[in-house]
């Protein structure tokens, strides 16, 4: 009879890469007092776990990723940012493109690095080596606009009264609420999202 050797990560996600497993992660992202660039290991480190989780590790890192003290500063950060790069519905290029930069250049060193290290590539991983890397591609953005974009027609986009007070910062965002599915989807879903919320800088 031929028994086949099962390795360790070979069904399920694999050990994660941070001090102390998932454990060590947990407490980086709940300690106030914690070095930024491990709060951001961490949390990639758990945002990564979760995309490859079952419903049941998805359910117990959701606290985490979600309400966790470092978790809602990465949300807060990413809120504002986005908020603050929005140059409006009717914008055309290259507004939305110096928008974006300006909004970067504006925030502190701490919040630029957030911003950066939220951005994820097609695989799911940190885009950016650094913020400076970041804003060399959001600077390339706005170079790359030919001056021929600047005299296209505009598209018009008609958004809601809610949606343009939200934008604008004068509502508060709605609590995202749990999306069912055949897989039983928690709030983390929202972990995912702020993981990838800036790929519309790409």
């Amino acid at each position: 009879m031929h028994i086949t050797k099962i390795t360790a990560g070979q069904y399920g996600p694999p050990a994660l890469n941070f001090p102390g497993g998932v454990a060590g992660a947990t407490a980086a992202l709940n300690d106030p007092s914690a070095a930024l660039g491990g709060q951001l290991k961490a949390y990639q480190a758990l945002a990564g776990r979760w995309r490859e989780a079952g419903h049941e590790e998805r359910a117990a890192l959701a606290p985490t990723l979600i309400d966790s003290p470092f978790a809602k500063r990465v949300q807060s950060t990413v809120d504002a940012f986005s908020r603050a790069a929005w140059a409006g519905p009717d914008a055309t290029p290259p507004a939305p493109q110096a928008k974006m930069l300006e909004a970067f250049d504006a925030l502190s060193e701490a919040d630029q690095e957030i911003v950066a290290a939220m951005q994820l590539d097609a695989s799911g991983q940190p885009a950016n080596a650094s913020p400076s890397d970041y804003r060399a591609r959001l600077q390339a953005d706005l170079d790359a606009v030919p001056a021929a974009e600047q005299r296209r027609p505009r598209d018009t986009v008609t958004l809601s009264k809610e949606a343009l007070d939200r934008l604008a910062g004068e509502t508060d965002p709605a609590p995202v609420a749990p999306r069912p599915s055949s897989e039983g989807r928690t709030r983390a879903d929202l972990a995912a999202a702020v993981a990838a919320y800036a790929r519309v800088a790409g």
